[in-house]
């Protein structure tokens, strides 16, 4: 009889253990799982790229791996072209491909939007690789590489002088530019286009300039040198050119030579004159010659000579060899396109004169300048123009008669239509980390004068070519947002926690406020272009002795009327007094922000069905005060605190939500046991994992938190 009864046990204990084996296989083949060939204490044996940390059997992973099984790539890291604001005008931190690029897990290699490349996708490429007619620069180099002699109008023993007595001299001061160490110094290129040539890309021809030969009472540019020494050479840079060395013992004639052998002098020779002004007969003496250069051919505001006398020597030890430079006279001649009497062909590079005008030698006389600036025949009494300025401007009269064009209109008889100025994407600084003056089409746009409008570069948009725009429009799944919106949208811990980023147009540090663009991707997607679905996060059901977060309200109010509003990572929801636990449970549950949380009262005392309640104990306010814990299933960790608001000053009482317990489980991608899809969003759960509750216990949210029972165990 014994042993029936035994076996009769035996047989029911084997039928609970088949269902609970179906269950399990059910759990198990609801997810997909990443198999293990052998049972190993953490996922994978970390796939050999990582360490296995106890006691809950977690991967660190060695430096260029990721993944709970350390099984992925990490892609190279730069500063983000796009993000959000961390505080107030603070931005651009480092990312993964720089915010620019996607990750290939498999190869640790980033896959960079079009217009960028590196290794973390961290430079913008030069367009069209500068037409293979100028220089790729950064934005450093491109302040390295500015003409010291725009920056300055006298270089003297002040600059030069180390020292009181001058034995210690550098002409470096003289050839220093601004500096230039911006968030995007380093990493934003552009195009510095040779001679002769212009646009983004480099792409368009330059015609040349010259003087309105109609405007009189102008001056050409003269400059004074003055050179100590008597024995030695030196030179002379003009736009970032420089002549071959010079000899103190080199005549007016020679100087002259080594000066008009400048390629970055314009027109035809000579190009410069050149004199003495002290009685002697070459370039430097002992007590000092001063050397007076008047430009002929370049017009206008023009660029210093800048002096480099580091080779200069004095036989006598009791004087200083020194040669300074110094504007006398600045130029005011016009240097206007085609002398403001055609309009340039960009396309040649080609001035097309307008009728009766041809090229000139600079001074209203035929020439090969190739400027517009000569008047074959006739006298002129008239602007260009019928009619005159052809409608679009005012003409100026006797003896210039110019065009004062509309705004938006230029060229000598106003046909040309300008078109819209932005902030240009590079330039030239004009300070210290300042740059990004405004330039037609934002520098990032070719002008069709005969519409006005931007031909703008790809990856550009905005009537100046303003906006740098997000990759494939974030692929529908997000939004395309300025620098300073996405700050004014950041989150931290799920909680809207906006920044300002560029509020002040006048900081040359947050020029890219409204200019630079960003995805802001929509909940259950990631990535740079919003391309990624994102998988469940959830608690590690490997890690033990933790606690879930649980917040406190406490209400007291008199009148039993009237409601109060909690907020939970910017959801709202309305609780009126007389809700009960079960009422407020039910509430917070239907926020989007939160999954789970098991709503109870403080005093054990109180409870549904409890002997001797009063007709008021289940509410959640009452007049004598009530308190009930609000507990954290899902999202688990440390989450935001609730924010209670007595909106309507219904609550005349005590009316406060404060933490108990601060949640202590983890919050990850996959529980830890598993690793994402990124295609489909969902979690490939290790074996031995499944799909839980988010307390561990089988559930539904796909997340790899539940350790299938008789599975072997990591930590046994």
């Amino acid at each position: 009889q014994n042993s029936q009864v035994v076996g009769r046990h035996w047989a029911r204990e084997r039928m609970k253990l088949s269902v609970l084996s179906f269950v399990i296989a059910a759990v198990v083949s609801s997810q997909p799982t990443v198999q293990a060939s052998k049972y190993t204490p953490c996922p994978n044996s970390c796939s050999g790229n990582g360490k296995c940390t106890t006691p809950w059997s977690v991967c660190t992973c060695f430096n260029g791996f990721t993944g709970a099984d350390c099984s992925m790539r990490t892609c190279p890291r730069g500063k983000a072209i796009s993000d959000s604001a961390s505080a107030n005008d603070q931005a651009h931190h480092e990312a993964e491909c720089s915010n620019r690029g996607s990750c290939n897990r498999n190869t640790g290699q980033c896959k960079c939007d079009t217009m960028f490349e590196g290794s973390a996708c961290e430079r913008f490429m030069c367009p069209n690789d500068c037409s293979g007619r100028g220089r790729c620069v950064s934005a450093k180099a491109m302040a390295r590489l500015q003409d010291p002699g725009e920056l300055r109008s006298s270089c003297t023993s002040t600059d030069i002088c180390l020292d009181v007595d001058c034995n210690e001299r550098d002409y470096g001061a003289c050839m220093s530019t601004y500096t230039y160490e911006t968030w995007e110094a380093d990493n934003w290129y552009g195009c510095l286009c040779d001679a002769k040539y212009s646009g983004y890309d480099c792409s368009r021809r330059t015609c040349a300039k010259g003087d309105d030969p109609l405007t009189t009472g102008q001056n050409n540019e003269v400059q004074l040198l003055e050179c100590h020494a008597d024995f030695g050479t030196f030179t002379f840079s003009f736009d970032k050119k420089t002549t071959a060395p010079i000899s103190v013992d080199a005549s007016v004639s020679q100087v002259m030579d080594a000066i008009n052998a400048l390629s970055s002098l314009d027109g035809q020779q000579p190009k410069v004159a050149v004199s003495w002004t002290v009685g002697v007969d070459k370039a430097c003496i002992s007590s000092g010659n001063q050397i007076q250069v008047t430009f002929l051919q370049n017009f206008g505001d023009l660029p210093l000579l800048i002096p480099d006398g580091k080779l200069l020597g004095q036989t006598s030890g009791s004087e200083i060899p020194l040669i300074t430079s110094q504007k006398v006279v600045t130029g005011n001649k016009e240097s206007d396109v085609c002398s403001m009497h055609g309009t340039c062909d960009e396309d040649k590079g080609v001035c097309n004169c307008l009728n009766e005008w041809a090229t000139s030698d600079g001074y209203g006389n035929a020439g090969t300048r190739g400027d517009c600036g000569f008047r074959e025949s006739g006298t002129t009494s008239s602007c260009p123009g019928e009619p005159a300025c052809l409608g679009k401007g005012v003409c100026s009269g006797p003896p210039n008669y110019r065009c004062e064009c509309e705004q938006g209109r230029s060229g000598p008889d106003c046909a040309l239509i300008d078109c819209p100025m932005g902030k240009s994407w590079h330039s030239f600084p004009t300070d210290d980390n300042t740059a990004h003056d405004l330039k037609e089409c934002s520098g990032m746009g070719l002008c069709d004068r005969t519409s006005g409008q931007c031909e703008c570069a790809e990856g550009f948009e905005g009537g100046a070519c303003q906006y740098m725009t997000c990759a494939n429009d974030c692929n529908g799944h997000g939004e395309c947002l300025s620098m300073s919106t996405l700050a004014q949208n950041n989150r931290v811990n799920g909680v809207l926690t906006p920044f300002t980023y560029g509020t002040n147009p006048n900081d040359p540090l947050t020029w890219d406020s409204g200019k630079i663009f960003g995805c802001l991707c929509s909940e259950g997607y990631h990535g740079f272009q919003c391309e990624l679905r994102s998988c469940p996060f959830g608690d590690d059901p490997h890690s033990q002795h933790q606690k879930n977060e649980v917040q406190q309200l406490s209400c007291l109010d008199s009148d039993d009327s009237g409601s109060f509003e909690l907020t939970f990572r910017d959801q709202t929801a309305t609780v009126s007094v007389t809700n009960t636990a079960a009422d407020l449970e039910s509430i917070l549950n239907g926020l989007s922000t939160i999954e789970s949380v098991s709503v109870t009262y403080t005093d054990p005392q109180i409870y549904v069905g409890a002997p001797s309640l009063e007709a008021d104990s289940l509410q959640v306010c009452r007049d004598v005060g009530q308190q009930v814990d609000i507990e954290f299933l899902s999202p688990t960790g440390d989450v935001p605190e609730i924010i209670v608001t007595n909106t309507h000053s219904d609550i005349d009482g005590i009316l406060s939500i404060s933490t108990l317990q601060t949640g202590t489980k983890e919050f990850i991608e996959c529980s830890g046991r598993g690793v994402c899809n990124t295609d489909t969003g969902l979690c490939q759960c290790f074996s031995g994992y499944g799909s839980s509750d988010g307390q561990g216990n089988v559930g539904t949210r796909d997340d790899c938190g539940y350790k299938v029972p008789y599975a072997f165990d990591s930590r046994s």
